[in-house]
């Protein structure tokens, strides 16, 4: 693939930026990683992709990219049954985590996309995509503070680097009528606090100014750690304690603790017995993937609403 890869000097611009054009024309991204900025041309469809995470893996099944796709890794959850079947023939390079180098290179891939630190330095960076003719996407859903604004971006931006436009409009079309349902059913009702717990026994783990807040926003919620400025942060228990959560999401992924062991910490700790959620057994499991950007965020906000708000549906 010809690639031309112009960096940009100037920082702290925005960092999500796509030139329309027509069908299957050139397509320059801006995208920053590690301080660095990149206008990113796509002057060809790629034709052979590896896809490094999850959600990027079910973006493109959802496209109808799979017969692009050469190898998979980074799963945190099972794919849902509409792409059992074409996952099922997909090469999987590395399950739960990324893949080596040498593993990599053996696909032969032209394009490259998944996490953020997909792209790290550890990783795979820049120059090590362009020394191996691999063209990076980074998804907007990886830089703070995301909204579902940014995966309907990442969907636009696909289509027109895949030149299935048409397929994702209409993907962005359908996902924006069913949380439109979602906010007209809970319109007027006070917002439910919640807390969404990923991990951690001693400090909990959790969302804070990133896609899951704008989602449990959209559901009729509020994020009581949605004041910082990261993604994910560290927070304490008695900070959860002292805001007092109506619900708890918890996240549920492969890499992580078994589900049940997180919910029975939740309910059987002596700390967190008064935090209404517990009190009244309001919590919801929820995929990790379902709230790091694809189409079945949609799912999850239905899933929240209903939780949150059930006297609406």
């Amino acid at each position: 693939m010809k690639r031309q890869w112009k960096k940009v000097t100037a920082l702290g611009l925005a960092m999500a930026c796509v030139l329309p054009m027509a069908a299957s024309a050139e397509t320059t991204i801006h995208t920053e990683l590690n301080g660095t900025e990149y206008d990113i041309e796509y002057t060809k469809v790629p034709e052979r992709v590896v896809t490094l995470a999850n959600f990027t893996t079910e973006m493109l099944l959802e496209l109808g990219l799979s017969d692009k796709i050469v190898g998979y890794g980074y799963m945190d959850n099972e794919v849902p049954e509409e792409y059992a079947e074409e996952f099922s023939k997909l090469n999987c390079i590395s399950e739960t985590s990324n893949p080596s180098k040498e593993d990599l290179l053996a696909t032969e891939p032209d394009f490259m996309t998944g996490w953020y630190s997909t792209f790290s330095e550890k990783n795979f960076p820049y120059d090590f995509c362009e020394e191996n003719g691999i063209t990076p996407y980074i998804p907007r859903v990886e830089y703070a503070p995301a909204t579902i604004e940014s995966v309907y971006e990442d969907f636009t931006n696909l289509g027109a680097i895949f030149g299935v436009e048409d397929k994702a409009d209409e993907i962005v079309t359908d996902m924006k009528n069913r949380i439109e349902a979602v906010q007209k059913a809970v319109e007027g009702k006070d917002p439910v606090s919640v807390f969404v717990y990923d991990s951690g026994e001693d400090a909990p783990f959790t969302a804070s100014a990133g896609l899951p807040t704008n989602m449990i926003e959209l559901a009729g919620g509020k994020n009581v750690f949605a004041d910082t400025e990261k993604n994910w942060t560290s927070a304490a228990w008695e900070d959860v304690i002292a805001a007092e959560p109506e619900c708890i999401v918890v996240m549920d992924y492969l890499a992580s603790d078994p589900i049940d062991q997180k919910l029975e910490f939740l309910k059987n700790s002596d700390i967190l017995a008064d935090v209404p959620a517990i009190k009244n057994d309001n919590i919801i499991v929820i995929d990790l993937t379902d709230v790091t950007g694809c189409y079945r965020s949609v799912d999850a906000i239905e899933t929240m609403a209903k939780a949150f708000h059930p006297d609406c549906f």
